[in-house]
């Protein structure tokens, strides 16, 4: 019988699993998925997280008030949601470029084109505007990856075209450009100039800003309207809600969003695009979710706990999109700052996870799985059982596959002295018995 023996580790089925644990896993709405990850994509794009949730709020008031049928006004709040998803691969190909964050290349946007958010950032700017343009190419081809529906693909391709046809990455104009396109673009826009300011100014001066848009930036009827709607209280408060979720989900609801997205296909395909930032990052999640699901298996989890350890797995490092890629791919020892910046990934991690309903357990297996038994880990520096039984198992998985992948700082070790490796942790940073299960029964 499979089993993990010791106090650190000891699994019954019938008396540690909580007995109100679900039988198996919710069903989610797109946007149920999306709003959480796209606090992710903020950081990312250097941005505090809310930039795309009240982006989704703005485009989602605009195709309402159109009246738009069902489908465009979905994929507008999907693609506002996911505008600046390309940030992710385009922010890893600027790290070899800027002298800075590269993040905040992306920060600057829309409000800048790509030539003036790039200026006095290296001695090739061609280059690197070339790789801020791009980031809509590469976020068309992320949604696809999500397999969501192509409208959503344009419009993100194409939510920095103009009006005016001075936008990019193609300078069309006018009509030419999608609506879904063009709605959010506005939005990311107006936002943009929202998040600088103080309520009562930005509300003072939105009649001027988009006077300054229309014909321009801008499909003047689309200005038209989103003044007509910021003339009233509603969509004020709506957009200051200290909720600005639940803002976002009255959206959906109003056009009865169906519950259709797998949560598992959903984890796969996020994850694989937060590690192709890196080469040495390429499938690192798939291989932890592996060996973490072998070893919950040897442990005794339920079937139920074995998909939301998966879940968990898959998903443990999306905070790690907080952190400068020049930093993440620094081959010399991280300065105090970048570390303590890089222990912060654990409680962003966590907060896209807690976003996801029915998922408010599995976050905090997240948040702890660079705890340590010996209570020198972090966040809180948790020790023994204080520590989910799921996170010891996660810790264990992710410590293993750090050892046989290569880093920026060290190369890879396998075999015997990856087992040398992990076994001299047991008891200090990994639960020794979930060390032992793992060499005997997983590896």
């Amino acid at each position: 019988m499979n089993e993990v023996r010791g106090q650190n580790a000891l699994l019954d089925s019938g008396t540690t699993e909580r007995s109100q644990a679900p039988r198996r896993l919710q069903q989610h709405t797109v946007s149920g998925l999306l709003i959480p990850v796209s606090q992710a994509l903020d950081l990312a794009e250097g941005r505090d997280p809310g930039h795309a949730t009240r982006v989704a709020y703005i485009a989602s008031s605009i195709a309402g008030a159109l009246e738009l049928d069902k489908e465009t006004q979905l994929a507008t709040l999907y693609a506002a949601l996911l505008h600046d998803i390309g940030t992710i691969s385009a922010g890893a190909d600027l790290a070899g470029f800027t002298r800075g964050d590269e993040r905040l290349v992306f920060a600057s946007l829309p409000l800048l084109t790509p030539d003036e958010a790039v200026a006095g950032a290296s001695d090739t700017p061609d280059a690197i505007v070339d790789r801020v343009a791009e980031h809509v190419t590469h976020g068309a081809r992320a949604v696809r990856e999500l397999d969501l529906p192509d409208m959503v693909a344009k419009a993100v391709a194409t939510h920095h075209e103009r009006w005016d046809g001075g936008g990019y990455p193609r300078g069309m104009g006018g009509d030419q450009v999608p609506i879904v396109g063009r709605i959010v673009g506005l939005a990311d826009l107006v936002e943009s100039l929202i998040d600088q300011t103080t309520p009562l100014l930005a509300r003072r001066n939105f009649s001027y800003w988009l006077a300054g848009f229309s014909g321009k930036e801008c499909d003047p009827n689309l200005v038209e309207l989103l003044r007509e709607l910021g003339a009233g209280d509603s969509f004020w408060l709506g957009l200051f809600s200290n909720d600005i979720v639940a803002e976002v989900n009255s959206h959906s609801s109003r056009v009865r969003e169906p519950k259709a997205m797998r949560l598992m296909a959903f984890a796969e395909s996020f994850a694989r695009l937060v590690d192709a930032r890196f080469a040495f990052t390429v499938g690192v999640s798939s291989r932890v979710c592996r060996y973490a699901e072998s070893l919950g298996r040897v442990a005794g989890l339920s079937d139920v706990r074995l998909k939301q350890l998966q879940i968990a797995a898959l998903l443990h490092d999306v905070g790690q999109l907080s952190m400068s890629e020049r930093v993440l791919s620094k081959p010399g020892i991280l300065s105090v700052e970048e570390l303590g910046a890089l222990h912060l990934h654990t409680i962003y991690s966590r907060d896209v996870v807690a976003g996801i309903a029915g998922l408010e357990e599995v976050a905090e297996w997240v948040e702890a799985h660079h705890e340590r038994i010996d209570g020198r880990g972090y966040p809180e520096g948790r020790s023994g059982d204080e520590i989910p039984l799921e996170a010891r198992i996660l810790a264990v998985a992710d410590a293993y596959v750090a050892i046989t992948s290569d880093r920026p700082h060290r190369p890879k070790v396998e075999g015997d002295e990856a087992r040398s490796r992990l076994e001299g942790a047991a008891g200090t940073q990994l639960d020794a018995d979930l060390v032992e299960a793992f060499q005997r029964q997983v590896i």
